[in-house]
């Protein structure tokens, strides 16, 4: 017994230093794992990049997306990490070489190519779990010179442990308290206090519960002079409707996922927004259902009502992988009540097929059961509107695009957004066809041509949209969107002109414009001639503070008003400024 007891220790010590360096031998002939990728395709709501499990990436997780090619280098890569990105995204679902990301907020649309890199908290929780995983094929040598073994393992089975929490958590955001006021023509004059929260919070107390987007809203109003004294709805306000905030459940390990808040059904997004929530659980690898219910609080909805309801079902089926062919189909019964009496029962089918990044074809549409709309206007069963698209990408700098539009109803989303280009996808209606081109000096030229075509309308009318980006204006940082679009369509005809332009002075300052004007006739509204001007300062002061000013100037047929609304807050987990 003295023998083995000095030998012992001894043999203790050769297995330790024999496993590290058996751990180390390893380290080194393992790769450095993957933290850049690349959107390899878009679709309605959804990016897909060239990555899956073979990188470590799970569900949950999140990257920022910037402009870039396919043939980005360490160094570029390295410059990307450094920058502000234009979209932040969180991994949906996970295949073996690719991965579902929704978009969590974006400052411009993304394109095929862009670069899409793994934050830095993500990174952390990928390294974790490698690490864990790893260590489960190594023994665990014990060394002891002192006590008995056996009471020892007895007595550490008698200690209670607690669980590690699944991930690592992340909290970054910013919240914050504003001061608007608004004057319109006629003399109302109208104050109001609210509150902003601009978040994103993964793996909230070690669960598998984040919470990400944006929402501001209204304290306190208080309006004086002006015939009625009502606080007009202004063109800020129904903008900050189309932002999406929530909390959402996504665990790898779990079929169940779920969401509340501002947001999309994930397997459905033409449904448009949602005040409400979303339960899914994957009854194979196949197949997920589910159901969904809440208000519809976004103004660019085509079937937009302040005081509607939607409730529905869901069934989704996926196969496939974006290296070669996918397919996503998700079909569902729904039905919108406004006042709780039913104004709309109806089923939806969305669809994607995809080869590679080359090819991909979407549709999704509605089909509504006979009813008799407000005002006594009866609809038929049948369907009420189709949305199809094909676009083909023969060469990375080369876009060709083939929609066909139908609706049927006429709409009831809010006019005045259309200056802003957030109601391009209704306003062709009909078979059209688009291209886009990359040009050098980091621009895109883009196009739209067709003939309108609706049910209601016998007349056919040329609809045409003609647009330019330049990320980098003659070497000065600055970044410009512009387009025109005229358009002919069941609801009205006219056109409108946007501009856009953005800079990011240092790391905690950015700059932003936006000013456009229309052209509307249309029995939706009476305002047929309207011209806006919007601009943002954005900055971060101090170690965890921020100041956000943005104006807002109005001038139209019915709608005339001067907004201003500055905003203080407090930042938390390096939010930097987008």
């Amino acid at each position: 017994m003295i023998a083995i007891a000095r030998i012992l220790p001894v043999v203790s010590a050769l297995a330790v230093w024999a496993g590290s360096g058996a751990m180390a031998a390893r380290a080194q002939s393992s790769p450095a794992p993957q933290n850049i990728f690349h959107v390899k395709y878009i679709a309605e709501g959804a990016v897909y990049v060239d990555a899956g499990r073979n990188a470590g990436l799970k569900e949950g997780m999140i990257l920022t997306a910037t402009r870039g090619g396919a043939d980005a280098g360490a160094t570029q890569a390295v410059r990307f990490q450094t920058g502000d990105g234009v979209a932040q995204l969180r991994v949906l679902s996970v295949a073996d070489t690719s991965a579902v990301c929704e978009i969590l907020s974006s400052r411009e649309d993304l394109e095929v190519g862009d670069i899409a890199y793994l934050h830095p908290q993500s990174i952390e929780q990928r390294t974790a779990e490698q690490n864990a995983e790893e260590s489960k094929n190594y023994p665990i040598v014990v060394g002891f010179t002192y006590g008995d073994p056996l009471d020892e393992e007895i007595r550490e089975t008698q200690v209670p442990h607690t669980m590690s929490p699944p991930v690592n958590s992340q909290m970054r955001g910013r919240i914050g308290f504003d001061y608007s006021s608004i004057l319109e023509s006629g003399g109302l004059n109208s104050n109001q206090i609210g509150f902003l929260v601009d978040a994103n919070m993964t793996h909230i107390g070690g669960t598998y519960w984040n919470f990400t987007g944006y929402w501001r809203g209204r304290l306190t109003t208080q309006s004086t002079g002006g015939a009625g004294g009502v606080s007009p709805t202004t063109l800020t306000d129904l903008i900050n409707r189309t932002y999406h905030a929530g909390f959402y459940y996504q665990n790898p390990d779990s079929p169940i996922t779920a969401g509340i808040g501002r947001l999309y059904l994930p397997w459905a997004p033409s449904l448009s927004t949602i005040d409400g929530g979303y339960f899914g659980r994957k009854i194979s690898r196949e197949f997920t259902t589910g159901f969904f219910a809440g208000s519809t609080p976004d103004p660019t909805s085509w079937s937009y009502a302040p005081n509607q309801r939607i409730a529905g079902v869901f069934v989704n089926y996926e196969t496939g992988n974006f290296d070669s062919l996918h397919f996503t189909s998700t079909a569902g019964l729904a039905a919108t009540s406004i006042d709780w009496h039913i104004a709309r029962e109806f089923a939806f089918f969305e669809n994607t097929f995809s080869v590679t990044r080359t090819l991909s074809i979407y549709n999704s549409l509605q089909a509504d059961k006979a009813r008799t709309a407000a005002g006594g206007v009866h609809y038929g069963t049948g369907l009420t509107q189709s949305f199809t698209t094909v676009r083909y990408q023969p060469a990375k700098r080369f876009t060709f695009s083939l929609n066909d539009n139908y609706l049927r109803n006429l709409p009831t989303f809010n006019p005045a957004l259309i200056g802003t280009g957030l109601l391009d996808q209704y306003l062709f209606q009909g078979l059209s066809g688009g291209v886009r081109v990359e040009i050098p000096w980091h621009a895109a030229l883009y196009t739209t041509l067709g003939k309108s075509s609706t049910s209601t309308n016998n007349s056919h009318a040329w609809n045409q949209l003609y647009g330019a980006t330049f990320e980098q204006l003659f070497n000065t940082g600055l970044r410009l969107d512009a387009h025109y679009s005229e358009f002919n369509s069941s609801f009205g005809q006219g056109n409108y002109t946007s501009f856009s332009l953005s800079k990011n002075l240092t790391d905690k300052l950015r700059l932003e414009g936006q000013s456009g004007w229309q052209t509307f006739n249309s029995p939706l509204t009476n305002n047929t001639h309207s011209h806006f001007i919007n601009g943002l300062v954005d900055w971060n002061f101090g170690p965890r503070y921020f100041f956000e000013g943005l104006f807002s100037w109005n001038q139209g047929t019915a709608l005339n008003y001067k907004q201003a609304v500055l905003t203080v807050g407090y930042r938390f987990g390096g939010y930097r400024t987008r």
